[in-house]
């Protein structure tokens, strides 16, 4: 005989809490302690335990889903998988779950004029897939992030706008990050300057360029936002301007890891030497530069804390619809010195 199926009385019969603390537990609540809400756990694993997300549904509207939106620049970079799995980590043990959705591909679309990544947010909402939204890559003026606080949905992003309405953002002071690497840089006699900045249209490349053109006239160094080509071009484009443009300039300023391989490989085909000829500043979120044995200057930016730092906040948001949406920009950590000569 097949056992009976688990229900949260029996599990609540099993710990000997009420049916409304089980419930709450299950869904996460904060107003659960923490005893309590891994005792609860821990029945329904020992039990098998399986919500009836349908029968959730139909009684508070809600699907116990955070939908992320995926730029498609996003698969390509190292960190990536790390912002995901904060994501990921901050809803563990509570009954939300995650699924992630590529921004629709091609033209916009063709009879609400929607650009690519407004046409899949538009298509969460207006199906009722998800509770909430993640997205990245803002823009300063955001049309997905104007169509969700029109809609009263939740949502935060990674990264600010320039929206006058305010709204939860989790962001890395890249305009800093951009200071510390023209200081570190004058500081080390360097006075031609360039900065790789992401494609354009990002809050993230305004701030960057912001931040090292402010630096770069109060330090009293040449610097120049590189325009003609971005860190989210093809490797083969980086490798052809570094070995074109490189030489130009005696230290460099890059906001992303990705492409370093083909900077320094470009870099020794040109004949200039990293640490010597030019230097190098690097923000970076995976382990890829402990890997590259020449000598530069890094930033380490934590996207697995600001994937969790998201999550964290858009629970709390479903546990309190009133509560005020978090905004939270982390400060860069001080400049390390990689590979230097001893």
């Amino acid at each position: 005989m097949s056992q009976e199926k688990a229900t949260i009385h029996t599990i609540a019969k099993a710990t000997g809490l009420s049916l409304a603390t089980v419930s709450r537990a299950l869904a996460g609540s904060p107003s659960v302690l923490p005893h309590t809400r891994d005792k609860v756990l821990e029945a329904a694993r020992q039990f098998n335990y399986v919500r009836d997300r349908a029968a959730v549904r139909l009684k508070t509207g809600k699907t116990h889903v955070l939908a992320f939106v995926m730029d498609r620049f996003d698969a390509s970079q190292p960190g990536f998988k790390d912002l995901l799995l904060g994501l990921g980590d901050a809803i563990a043990g509570t009954d939300y779950h995650l699924i992630v959705l590529p921004d629709a591909a091609g033209e916009p679309d063709a009879q609400s004029g929607d650009s690519d990544a407004l046409h899949t947010v538009r298509y969460v909402v207006e199906r009722g897939l998800a509770d909430g939204l993640v997205l990245t890559h803002t823009t300063p003026d955001d049309a997905r992030v104007r169509y969700l606080q029109d809609k009263g949905f939740a949502f935060i992003t990674h990264g600010r706008t320039r929206l006058s309405q305010p709204h939860g953002f989790v962001d890395f002071a890249n305009e800093q990050y951009a200071a510390m690497g023209v200081q570190a840089l004058a500081a080390r006699g360097r006075s031609r300057l360039a900065m790789l900045l992401p494609t354009e249209g990002s809050v993230f490349r305004s701030h960057l360029a912001q931040g090292f053109a402010q630096a770069c006239s109060e330090h009293g160094v040449q610097g120049e936002c590189v325009q003609a080509v971005s860190l989210d071009d093809s490797p083969e484009a980086i490798y052809h301007w570094a070995v074109a443009q490189a030489s130009r300039f005696d230290g460099l300023v890059i906001s992303r890891e990705a492409p370093v391989l083909p900077l320094i490989s470009a870099l020794s085909d040109a004949g200039l030497r990293v640490g010597h000829d030019i230097e190098l500043v690097i923000k970076y979120s995976s382990p890829l530069p402990h890997y590259v044995r020449q000598p530069f200057m890094a930033c380490f930016e934590d996207l697995h804390l600001a994937g969790l730092t998201m999550g964290q906040s858009m629970l709390a948001h479903f546990s309190h619809a009133g509560l005020a949406s978090a905004q939270v920009l982390f400060p860069p950590p001080n400049l390390e010195s990689f590979h230097q000569p001893g």
